[in-house]
């Protein structure tokens, strides 16, 4: 049983020219626009005036995740190709995937397809289907190279499915934040693509404190939506990570009343299953990380304290070493209550999306005169576009 609400997807469309979706990013990454919405005003800004307008005190959570290329061509000898999209490593060492497969047809049970370097013949990639009805291959390459050094070599970055040129060497700086460090997504966090470290000194020069989450995340951001209504969607699931560190900022921040910020819908997302994860575990269930679409709409929480549940989580992610994983699946949708983040740093989303449902939540109705305003003002959409700060 689902207790997402009723809600329909089709009051969240709007009109985006494609001349509005930005193919390349900015040649600066700050030089971005920035739309700052507070209190019900929105003013211009760019990028580099962010820390002028996070209160000092306040804390900014990204997430530190790095985009692995995730596409690789293997060509076949009677002249076709198969491209795999790498979705989710299934072992640890990364030789097994679960993917999608272009040209899938032609892959056949047995075959195996070899990929080599033109610039180093002495590496080898090779793949083969482990399970074909589940879309699961095994990645094998030639000794002494691991998985993830013949991906760094063999691989292409994953351009969203909305930019449609190809591939430049360029993408692979660009399509990656300044502070990506832990390697598992196949899409980036793009809000967070703007920074820089002049925003990040200007920031920490301001009083804003900054801390980082990982979140994995996955093709199922592009997923696009096909029912009328969220109640029949099934939401994407997605791995992350959490230190204690963190925690103690969040409840440091939360006691003194100060701004939590989101950079990205991706760090929203993990920060707002924290106090479900605490509720959890004051519940005694079972999977305490693990968090149902439904999370925010289920009355099993009501009634929870949030102090209370994120001192449980403080608790249990000692005991557990000080560092949490977990995977969540959180719909935040239009009469959603959030319980840890103040404001949200975010890029411009497709209509009728998961992430507008995110945004309208989050403004309410005003989402329509922010989106208006950025249409009117040329803001640049999408994953290389320009971005917003919104604080409701």
């Amino acid at each position: 049983m689902t207790h997402i609400p009723p809600f329909l997807f089709q009051t969240l469309q709007y009109q985006l020219p494609d001349r509005c979706i930005a193919e390349y990013p900015m040649a600066e990454r700050d030089q971005s626009k920035l739309l700052y919405y507070s209190s019900g005003i929105i003013q211009d800004y760019h990028f580099y005036n962010l820390p002028e307008l996070i209160p000092a005190g306040s804390l900014l959570v990204g997430n530190n995740t790095r985009v692995i290329p995730a596409r690789i061509v293997f060509p076949r000898e009677d002249g076709a190709a198969i491209e795999l999209f790498l979705l989710k490593p299934m072992s640890g060492d990364w030789s097994i995937w679960e993917v999608m497969v272009g040209n899938r047809r032609k892959f056949k049970d047995g075959q195996q397809l070899k990929a080599t370097s033109s610039q180093n013949h002495e590496i080898q990639l090779s793949v083969s289907w482990h399970e074909r009805e589940n879309n699961i291959v095994k990645l094998e390459v030639s000794q002494p190279y691991s998985i993830p050094e013949a991906l760094e070599i063999f691989g292409q970055v994953p351009l969203p499915p909305y930019i449609k040129r190809k591939m430049t060497e360029e993408d692979r700086d660009r399509y990656q934040t300044v502070f990506a460090e832990v390697s598992g997504a196949v899409a980036a966090p793009t809000a967070s693509l703007h920074f820089t470290e002049r925003v990040l000194n200007d920031l920490d020069n301001a009083g804003v404190k900054r801390s980082y989450l990982t979140l994995h995340v996955g093709a199922g951001t592009f997923k696009p939506v096909k029912t009328e209504l969220a109640s029949e969607h099934e939401m994407h699931r997605e791995q992350f990570y959490i230190t204690s560190g963190l925690l103690n900022e969040i409840t440091a921040h939360l006691r003194d009343g100060a701004m939590i910020v989101a950079s990205g819908t991706t760090t929203m997302r993990v920060l707002e299953s924290l106090y479900y994860i605490g509720a959890r575990i004051i519940l005694g269930m079972d999977n305490p990380s693990e968090i149902a679409a439904d999370a925010g709409f289920n009355p099993v929480y009501n009634g929870i304290d949030r102090t209370q549940a994120i001192t449980e989580l403080q608790c249990y992610i000692d005991k557990l070493g000080g560092t949490l994983g977990g995977n969540t699946s959180i719909f935040i949708l239009p009469g959603f209550d959030f319980k840890i983040c103040s404001g949200l740093v975010t890029n411009f989303h497709q209509p009728g999306s998961t992430l507008m449902a995110l945004v309208s939540a989050f403004v309410s109705e005003d989402w329509r005169r922010i989106y208006g305003h950025a249409l009117d003002s040329e803001y640049r959409f999408l994953s290389y576009g320009d971005a917003s700060l919104l604080i409701p």
